[in-house]
């Protein structure tokens, strides 16, 4: 389970004292989704602008530490045959 923040900067701040993160970006009809997860807290929120400030920031952020970026999701008893 994630815990979410509605707050980047509290993500940000926790994600200080860890290594590794996920984040993925879903685009939608004119919108922009970001998700981050670190440990157990994550982070989601739509744009409606991709040149958004804080968008940029996030995603800047994320490749600063080197966070992986996630394709999909799949349940773990699908994931193998």
């Amino acid at each position: 389970m994630v815990n979410l923040v509605e707050d980047w900067k509290a993500l940000e701040k926790y994600a200080k004292n860890r290594k590794v993160g996920f984040y993925q970006t879903i685009s939608g009809n004119k919108t922009i989704e970001i998700r981050v997860s670190v440990g157990e807290v994550g982070f989601m929120k739509e744009f409606e602008n991709e040149e958004d400030p804080l968008l940029k920031e996030i995603l800047d952020f994320c490749a600063l530490r080197k966070y992986i970026k996630v394709h999909e999701n799949i349940p773990d008893q699908y994931f193998f045959k």
